[in-house]
């Protein structure tokens, strides 16, 4: 698991790299100890997204293999951004309980709330829009549309 962690972020870091700063230095190598390494990783490791679930979704987007590798290791990356997010997510419930915690008598449990969840996914480059089906606080029922 330590070493899928650290080729991840090698390959978040040469993806985060500006496109001029690329072009002027090219990106070390991979060297083959790490690709079997992450390879030999992923064979024992069980992710949390079932594989079929990633092959639905490949297949639908036009993408097809027959390398159940590539497969496992797009499973993989979609596990780590998602963890990401739920990561993010729970920092932000909790800095925004202890900003409450001086105004309110809260009780002891965490309660996710979508403005952790739109944070956190706009920092990961996801804009998530509330459809125009729910109605906010300020809105009367007899406002909506029939």
């Amino acid at each position: 698991e330590e070493a899928l962690c650290t080729t991840f972020r090698s390959w978040r870091a040469m993806a985060e790299t500006p496109r001029g700063a690329e072009e002027a230095q090219p990106p070390p190598p991979v060297a083959k100890v790490e690709v079997e390494d992450l390879l030999a990783a992923m064979e024992s490791f069980v992710p949390t997204i079932p594989e079929e679930v990633t092959h639905h979704y490949l297949r639908q987007s036009g993408f097809q293999t027959s390398d159940e590798r590539i497969v496992r290791l797009v499973t993989l990356a979609a596990q780590k951004f998602a963890s990401d997010v739920v990561q993010d997510s729970l920092q932000r419930c909790k800095w925004r309980r202890e900003a409450l915690r001086g105004k309110d008598r809260i009780d002891g449990r965490l309660v996710l709330a979508t403005e952790d969840l739109t944070e956190a996914l706009k920092e990961h480059g996801v804009t998530v829009v509330k459809p125009l089906y729910y109605a906010d606080r300020d809105t009367e029922l007899s406002e909506l549309p029939q």
